[in-house]
């Protein structure tokens, strides 16, 4: 599933916004779920991607 979404997203979006959008989802997991000693889903990965994707994208470009 995580797999599939990242696909998608990756053909939407230039290299450098999926990087971005990468760093920024793997910034929010650290500070508010491994900090907090939480796990975190596959279905929850994606909503953060997309929440992530969705900041990157308003800003019009990389953030």
């Amino acid at each position: 599933m995580v797999f599939k979404f990242l696909t998608l997203l990756k053909s939407y979006v230039t290299e450098e916004q999926f990087k971005e959008i990468l760093s920024m989802a793997d910034q929010d997991i650290k500070f508010n779920r491994v900090g907090f000693g939480k796990t975190t889903k596959p279905i929850e990965y994606v909503r953060i991607c997309t929440r992530c994707a969705s900041v990157v994208l308003r800003s019009g470009g990389a953030a």
